[in-house]
């Protein structure tokens, strides 16, 4: 009678674990944003989506603009109006509170079924690699593109995608700010407006370099690597679209709050990690890593390629210090790569012949 009793509770748990795990539909202030990621082919023919997806409602806590700004160094009362309106976009989902201990479900464009992510963590995040049938993959869409899933009649759609990466091909693994966005990483003052109150420039060539290696080969893929925060995904979207960039994946750093916005010691871990998990997914690609002398893209670059010589096929860094290859800096990072393998990008200058 005892075994029948507890074996009735462990069904009776594990139905209940079970209904847990399906998720309720959204609530009416949730938000959720999806960070591109990537798709792969498993053995056995299914599909293998990375889904990053961030939980969150937004705050009406008065006056925290002017907190924001008087951090950031930003006098607002002598912003344009146009570019006090950019601020106060592009700042906008640093007011957010994130939501823990819950469920998301996406659905597959064109498909029915919710399929159950991993309950939000303290940070609000959802990290999850999800199979799906490849019939519910449309082969001739570079991503495959999914949604949240909410209570029926609710007319919000969070859309999420995941870059459809084939096994073999080139990889042009780039970084962002003064790589192919004009940022002023080094001058603090610069970099802040330029981030939060200007509009955005590309580095002039860059999104015609990337369009002619992606037209150069349809196995070609691109994938954005960043230190800025995901908060700023968005914007950071709206201007590879706008500036003609191909599209990819988008990986940047996982910061929840604005006090942890300048942090850069962070940075090249996060790259790093990135970067490796993605050589890790896809074992028979090649890599172009693409960065600049700003900060530690020479650096963190030059160890992956001494990590996997055989699979980075070129690191190419645009100057923006003034140093020449032969720089102590470049010596010392460079050392131990091949010398054909890695470059400095000039602007205006002709780009190196890629190895094979």
């Amino acid at each position: 009678m005892r075994f029948a009793v507890r074996h009735l509770l462990a069904c009776l748990a594990l139905a209940l674990a079970a209904t847990a795990l399906q998720a309720a539909p959204l609530r009416p202030k949730d938000q959720v944003l999806f960070m591109p990621g990537t798709a792969r082919v498993l053995p056995d023919g299914q599909y293998e989506l990375d889904v990053h997806a961030w939980l969150y409602h937004k705050s009406r806590i008065r006056g925290v603009n002017r907190a924001l700004a008087h951090f950031l160094d930003i006098d607002l009362p002598q912003l344009t109006p146009a570019a006090r309106g950019r601020f106060e976009e592009r700042t906008g989902l640093f007011h957010t509170e994130s939501n823990d201990e819950r469920h998301i479900s996406i659905v597959l464009d064109g498909a029915t079924e919710p399929l159950p992510l991993p309950r939000t963590e303290d940070n609000g995040r959802s990290n999850a690699r999800v199979v799906v049938a490849a019939a519910q993959v449309r082969s001739k869409d570079p991503f495959v593109r999914f949604h949240a899933w909410t209570a029926v009649g609710d007319s919000r759609r969070f859309q999420g995608q995941a870059l459809l990466v084939p096994p073999e091909g080139l990889s042009v693994v780039s970084d962002i700010d003064d790589t192919i966005k004009k940022t002023h990483v080094r001058d603090r003052h610069e970099m802040l407006l330029n981030t939060f109150a200007r509009q955005f420039k590309p580095v002039p060539d860059m999104a015609l370099r990337f369009r002619l290696l992606s037209a150069a080969d349809a196995n070609t893929r691109f994938h954005y690597v960043s230190g800025s925060p995901i908060q700023l995904y968005p914007p950071l979207a709206d201007f590879l679209r706008d500036s003609a960039f191909p599209p990819g994946s988008v990986h940047l750093r996982e910061s929840t709050t604005w006090r942890t916005l300048l942090t850069t010691d962070a940075t090249r871990a996060h790259k790093l990690a990135a970067v490796e998990r993605l050589m890790q997914d896809f074992p028979q690609r090649r890599f172009l890593l693409v960065g600049d002398s700003g900060e530690s893209d020479p650096e963190t670059y030059a160890e992956l390629a001494r990590r996997h010589p055989t699979r980075v096929v070129a690191v190419l860094i645009r100057d923006v210090t003034d140093e020449t290859r032969e720089s102590p800096r470049y010596v010392s990072a460079f050392q131990d790569v091949d010398p054909a393998r890695w470059h400095v990008l000039v602007d205006g200058a002709a780009w190196p012949a890629l190895p094979r």
